[in-house]
């Protein structure tokens, strides 16, 4: 590694400490299987979300915590002035940190929202700021009737090309460029929102579900995916997101409000086994 062997020896030292690693014989270290998580090719792998919490450009918001809490408002941008979405795309190096972390945590998710939701009774899924179309991906290749539609960024859409080239994806999903506060397309029966809500303000959420109502179905379903607020994972989450975004890890009773506001009405919240506590909130048009 290039390092000062005795200073690493100490790091190590830490490392056995904390049980990232274990040390059979002096100065010999091996990985536990906690710190096996920080491989690559590890199951359920974490290496590149703690690539993302430690990265240079989300690190330096966390002595400004106390200023968040003060005000409410995003730490992010007061560092760099403009908020992580504008950020990202002038960024590449921490564009890809980020969207490798979303895809590692999606094929957990994607996993748990396939065995707690009935996607069968779909037609359109239109997947709502899904990144690289990992989610999608999973469940076209489970239920072969299901079409999708993929809706992020023109710069993360771009991702997405190569994945759903392949059988037996191709013809199957749609990949929209755009901004979902602006529009999303229409005609879709299931608007899947995965990890998005919990990232916008009261502001912003009202203007992207008034987008999908417009938008909807007149049978359609909303579904809410998102860290469960009660969970020891949730509550960190919710202070990252003030951290972030200036936004908030919503309850069922905030979340039924903000859809009742803009035309839905919650109909059922529903338990999965992602590692990430994720729980899904239903919401149709009222």
């Amino acid at each position: 590694t290039g390092a000062h062997p005795p200073t690493l020896t100490r790091l190590m030292g830490v490392l056995v400490h904390l049980g990232l690693c274990a040390e059979p014989a002096p100065g010999q270290f091996t990985c536990t299987p906690l710190g096996a998580l920080l491989q690559t090719d590890a199951p359920q792998s974490v290496r590149h979300f703690a690539m993302l919490m430690g990265g240079e450009w989300f690190g330096p918001t966390w002595p400004r915590l106390a200023q968040s809490v003060r005000t409410g408002t995003s730490a992010f941008e007061s560092v760099f002035g403009m908020n992580v979405y504008s950020y990202l795309p002038q960024h590449p190096a921490a564009l890809a940190v980020f969207q490798q972390t979303m895809s590692d945590l999606s094929a957990d998710e994607g996993l748990a929202l396939r065995d707690a939701y009935d996607f069968a009774r779909c037609h359109t899924v239109v997947d709502v700021g899904g990144g690289r179309g990992g989610l999608l991906a999973i469940l076209l290749q489970v239920f072969p009737s299901l079409q999708g539609i993929l809706l992020d960024l023109p710069v993360v859409v771009e991702g997405a090309q190569a994945l759903f080239q392949t059988e037996p994806l191709r013809g199957r999903c749609q990949l929209v460029g755009g901004d979902f506060l602006a529009t999303v397309p229409a005609g879709g029966d299931l608007y899947l929102l995965k990890r998005v809500a919990v990232g916008l303000t009261d502001d912003e959420a009202r203007t992207l579900f008034t987008n999908i109502r417009r938008a909807i179905a007149p049978q359609g379903r909303v579904l809410v995916a998102d860290p469960d607020s009660r969970s020891p994972f949730g509550k960190l989450y919710d202070m990252l997101m003030l951290m972030g975004f200036g936004s908030r890890l919503r309850t069922d009773a905030e979340m039924q409000a903000l859809l009742a506001q803009t035309g839905f009405t919650l109909t059922r919240a529903i338990e999965t086994r992602a590692m990430t506590t994720l729980r899904l909130l239903e919401g149709v048009p009222t």
